[in-house]
């Protein structure tokens, strides 16, 4: 057993993680992306290639359903992680090291696999009846279907497959027509997002957004600096643009990613974990006008991005805030500017001046830019491909914490 122990301790010294965040949890996805990257382990995308399960923030209990059925998903030898929105970067780093040990005891995953077999697989049957639906967060039904970091549960279906009904296409043709739902748990996915579409051969129809509940209290990180000077706090114009930078790069991380271009995602996300973590502007400037640079070079994601999730003026005047013009036009003109301002704000991280204004990342932070971008989605997405709808979405990156969080903005 100790030889069988050791080999496993060598064979997850670089964890594989699912991570699920709740709503309000950033703060604590970013201190278990950048350990694991420390512990030369990834994120991964989907349960089946996880080792670890990793639950950041407080879900409610339509995400907190979502994340038990993902835990049924992973294979063995396996270990959950659950961590609080408060959780510091050494709560991070010890549970992981309990996750690791846990994944080395052989007796106890033994027994886990004894207890998984003893259950039997999943059956439409091990569901409580509701008419065919999951309810998700008490916020809307989804017709029977859900899907977890890309592997979907179809209660009530033959063989776990979704059943299809047709009707016309726009071109008057008789199709399949599907349910398909993307969230709530999604690899490089907004957390706590579920769009429900209608879909017919790989073309979205029809959308429903929503947005599931966490139990987080405070404000939204990547809104912090701006909050807390419009609550009369001294906050310097670096410390702000350090985390705008972050942000952008953040989200610059996921689009590159559902892009298919992991080495530039993960050059993105190295780059927001130093920032989050203040190092330097001497240093980190240069590494970031180089990664700015390559991005912008790539005729290939050009040529992918363009013309792709167009938000027209007159679509942007009837749902976004006025001072959300950055986001008209189509997914590489939102990454170039993404980019632009990336490249900006790295300039700025040793600028002492007070901070004066409310622009966040997103727009104005007492503006919920946010809920503007997810009621948007379903005009947006009307028309598209499976794969654009993925790439706007990604390209859109609404911060949900800005809607489950009321914003503490004086005057309000």
């Amino acid at each position: 057993m100790g030889l069988k122990a050791g080999l496993f301790r060598f064979a997850h010294a670089r964890p594989h993680a699912f991570v699920i965040t709740a709503p309000g949890a950033t703060r604590t996805r970013l201190f278990v992306e950048a350990e694991l990257t420390r512990r030369g382990g990834r994120p991964v995308r989907s349960p089946a290639a996880a080792a670890i399960l990793v639950v950041c923030g407080r879900p409610g209990a339509g995400l907190a359903a979502a994340a038990d059925t993902i835990w049924e998903d992973v294979p063995g030898p396996r270990a959950l992680v659950r961590l609080d929105e408060v959780a510091s970067a050494e709560d991070v780093a010890a549970e992981l090291d309990r996750a690791t040990r846990e994944l080395a005891d052989t007796s106890a995953q033994w027994a886990d696999a004894l207890a998984r077999k003893d259950r039997g697989p999943w059956s439409p049957a091990d569901e409580p009846d509701h008419g065919g639906h999951m309810e998700h967060g008490g916020h809307m039904e989804h017709g029977g279907h859900m899907e977890h970091g890309g592997h979907e549960h179809h209660m009530g279906a033959p063989a776990g497959l979704a059943m299809a009904g047709r009707a016309a296409d726009r071109d008057g043709l008789k199709l399949d027509v599907l349910h398909i739902p993307l969230g709530p748990a999604l690899a490089d996915w907004p957390a706590g997002l579920v769009l429900d579409l209608t879909v017919q051969g790989d073309v979205v129809q029809s959308a429903e957004a929503v947005v599931m509940d966490g139990s987080a209290a405070g404000p939204a990180f990547w809104d912090e600096p701006w909050l807390r000077a419009a609550a009369g706090e001294r906050v310097t114009t670096g410390d702000a643009e350090r985390r705008r930078a972050a942000s952008h790069l953040d989200s610059a991380g996921r689009l590159l990613a559902v892009a298919g271009w992991d080495s530039a995602a993960d050059q993105a996300r190295v780059l927001r974990d130093q920032l989050v973590a203040g190092e330097p502007q001497s240093e980190l400037a240069p590494r970031v006008g180089r990664f700015v640079r390559r991005a912008r070079r790539s005729r290939t994601l050009r040529w992918m991005l363009g013309g792709v999730g167009v938000i027209d003026p007159e679509l942007a005047e009837r749902h976004l805030p006025k001072a959300s013009t950055g986001y008209v036009g189509d997914v590489f003109a939102r990454l170039s500017a993404w980019l632009d301002t990336i490249g900006e704000a790295a300039r700025r991280l040793d600028d002492s001046a007070p901070l004066r204004d409310l622009d966040g990342p997103r727009g104005p932070v007492d503006g919920r830019t946010s809920a503007a971008f997810v009621a948007m989605l379903p005009e947006l997405l009307e028309g598209m491909e499976l794969a654009a709808a993925r790439l706007t979405v990604a390209s859109l990156d609404p911060d949900l914490d800005q809607i489950g969080v009321p914003a503490e903005v004086s005057g309000e």
